[in-house]
């Protein structure tokens, strides 16, 4: 199965974009097709300063349009959004198929003075999402989250085959994020593909440096820091292979204290 990644700054609000590039990952042979965080909608820290109406009806129109084309293109579209319902306010990723949309809400999010998601979004309780394509187990989470191994531990015990993470890295994080998921894939081997935003935000830079990681910890396909499309296969054999070499899952369970 070939899944595609759109590495990207804010998108319009015309389908023109996406247009281009879902034709792209169809004529590639796609069936998945991913956009980072804080795409679809303004970047958090103009979020914070914005009225949330403006958020909403934002929202509203991407998810419109990303379950059009989803039925359109007949392929996969996972896409982080800003889902606002009354004063409730929720950082979700909607997984569109076929016209229908499902959602996974964010259950931990950044504290950080400079980036406090913590304060401003609120928690709703949402199993991670987990589903699948051909003979392909997906599941996705949001970047900061995937720092915590409970979901890799889940993500293992449900026979995840690839594991999404749109995310939204500045600073000086890109070696750091490599070597915390290529650890990851290799120790649950399990393929994992990170997208992250480009563009700027003030002085912020996005580096984009999105990448494909397979279930050995080997580094597959990446991209650079300007606006492109990964197009990536996974391979369901080489999941099974790493997993009966390397037994990690199953001893694993052995362990007590």
């Amino acid at each position: 199965m070939k899944i595609a990644l759109l590495q990207s700054a804010e998108l319009p609000f015309d389908k023109a974009k996406l247009n281009y590039y879902l034709n792209i990952a169809k004529s590639e042979g796609a069936k998945l097709f991913v956009l980072p965080e804080y795409v679809l909608n303004r970047f958090f820290k103009e979020i914070e300063k914005i009225p949330l109406n403006f958020v909403k009806e934002q929202s509203n129109h991407q998810l419109k349009l990303l379950k059009k084309l989803s039925l359109v293109y007949n392929i996969t579209i996972l896409a982080p959004l800003v889902v606002v319902k009354g004063n409730k306010k929720h950082k979700a990723i909607v997984k569109c198929q076929k016209g229908k949309a499902r959602f996974y809400y964010q259950q931990i999010y950044m504290p950080y003075n400079h980036w406090n998601e913590e304060s401003f979004f609120d928690k709703k309780e949402s199993k991670p999402l987990i589903f699948t394509i051909g003979n392909v187990r997906i599941a996705s989470m949001f970047g900061f989250e995937s720092h915590f191994t409970p979901f890799w531990d889940y993500f293992a015990q449900k026979k995840v085959d690839l594991v999404v993470l749109p995310s939204v890295g500045t600073f000086n994080s890109k070696k750091r994020w490599f070597e915390m998921l290529k650890t990851f894939a290799f120790i649950k081997n399990i393929y994992v593909a990170r997208v992250n935003r480009v563009g700027e935000w003030n002085n912020w830079q996005f580096y984009g440096n999105s990448f494909v990681i397979n279930p050995d910890g080997e580094l597959v396909n990446y991209l650079g820091e300007k606006e492109e499309l990964l197009i990536s296969a996974i391979d369901k054999k080489l999941v099974k292979e790493a997993r009966k070499e390397w037994k990690f899952n199953n001893l694993s369970k052995e362990i007590t204290f």
